[in-house]
């Protein structure tokens, strides 16, 4: 457990915070009530930032000239940034943290809460305890620089509980619903760590309805993700994932599709690292899934189901479930009671893996060492690469 909790560097981005599947998921919650700082003109805008009310948001966007929020510090217990209509923004070098809910029946707010931007850049970013951002439509008519960037963000305990325990709403670190049609959206070199008995989290990335195009894929690429576990951590149920490309779309235009992922690194996701669910033209290759069947104590983890799936969920027709190429992924996956490709494995949904080609099934035993052994090849990759994730000391805003 300690080799979890406490790496110094992993967390000690916190220390600065102190001072400063299914529709029901894909809904937007803008609060109804005022915000800390309602922006109504383009510009950069910093500071500190922080509400004390689940119905309020810490910063509004509320012009369609570009915004950036450049190394602000946002606290509260409701949507630290939402974003409206026509939106053109910028999120760089801030860092969030969310706050137990003040109402019942009701998750943390989101870091980010956007509906129909046109423009949308989040990248290095710290977040901690909130539930994740979502982009929910598209407002951009494709002109060039309309697009959606999500990258270099250090992420924190994805938390969709609410208040006192008593019921979760479905959350993701980045959820877009219904964003069709956008060519150039790049989700890469994000990191994301949620430990079991601090977090909720449904599918670390949801792709709803949600599209590029044929000639520019919606890229999900480098990506570090780690931990989907039900709460308590030790249940046997849970829906959660890695990546699940989403939508019950019943046409091909309106479904997810022409979507590209790879070189992520999915661990300890239950009841999958990467799943195929809906629409059409996705590409999943050259990742990494890795979940060992115990948790940090010593406890069995039992929510796990497999590794990599492709299976038509939402029982779409031919015309809108097609086109689907998963290869050269590398998986160890533990499930008790599983079969492929050994006892207590399964790498391959049983039965609803068809495309997936040359499979490297990681050799086993595959245990919580193995788990940490991502984290260090995670931190190389970044090395490598020349790539810092989290809140820069200069400005990356453009």
């Amino acid at each position: 457990m300690r080799a979890f909790l406490h790496h110094p560097v992993r967390w000690l981005w916190l220390a600065l915070l102190a001072g400063g599947p299914g529709v029901a998921a894909c809904a937007s919650h803008h609060a109804s009530g005022d915000a800390t700082l309602v922006i109504t003109k383009g510009g950069t805008y910093s500071g500190a930032y922080a509400s004390t009310a689940s119905g309020t948001a810490c910063v509004r966007i509320a012009t369609t000239e570009p915004v950036v929020l450049d190394g602000c510090a946002l606290t509260g217990p409701g949507n630290l940034i939402e974003a409206g209509e026509g939106a053109d923004l910028t999120v760089c070098n801030c860092r969030g943290r969310g706050l137990p809910p003040t109402t019942d029946k009701q998750a943390p707010g989101r870091f980010l809460d956007a509906y129909r931007p046109r423009r949308l850049v989040v990248e290095h970013n710290a977040f901690v305890q909130t539930s994740g951002i979502v982009v929910n439509r598209w407002s951009g008519t494709g002109a060039p620089g309309q697009t959606l960037a999500v990258r270099y963000n250090l992420v924190r305990d994805v938390d969709g509980r609410w208040r006192n325990n008593t019921g979760s709403t479905h959350c993701s670190f980045l959820l877009l619903n219904t964003v069709q049609h956008v060519p150039g959206i790049e989700i890469a070199y994000n990191e994301v760590v949620n430990a079991p008995g601090q977090s909720l989290v449904e599918d670390n990335i949801n792709l709803y309805n949600s599209s590029g195009t044929a000639a520019s894929p919606l890229r999900v690429h480098d990506n570090f993700v780690r931990g989907a576990y039900p709460f308590p951590a030790a249940a046997g149920q849970f829906t959660g994932s890695g990546l699940t490309t989403d939508g019950d779309a019943k046409t091909a235009d309106g479904a997810t599709a022409f979507v590209e992922a790879d070189h992520n690194q999915f661990v300890a996701t239950g009841n999958a690292a990467m799943n195929i669910a809906a629409g059409h033209d996705i590409y999943f290759h050259d990742n990494r899934a890795i979940t060992a069947g115990y948790l940090p104590d010593g406890a069995r983890f039992s929510a796990g189901y497999a590794g990599l799936g492709v299976f038509n969920f939402y029982k779409q027709p031919e015309t809108v479930f097609f086109g689907h190429r998963v290869a050269h992924n590398t998986v160890g996956y533990v499930k008790w009671g599983g079969t492929d490709p050994a006892p207590d494995r399964q790498d391959l949904s049983p039965g609803a893996c068809a495309p997936c080609a040359d499979t490297k099934h990681l050799a086993g035993p595959i245990a919580w060492v193995t788990e940490e052994n991502e984290w260090r090849t995670w931190q190389q990759k970044l090395r490598k690469a020349g790539v810092a994730v989290g809140p820069q000391l200069v400005s990356v805003s453009k």
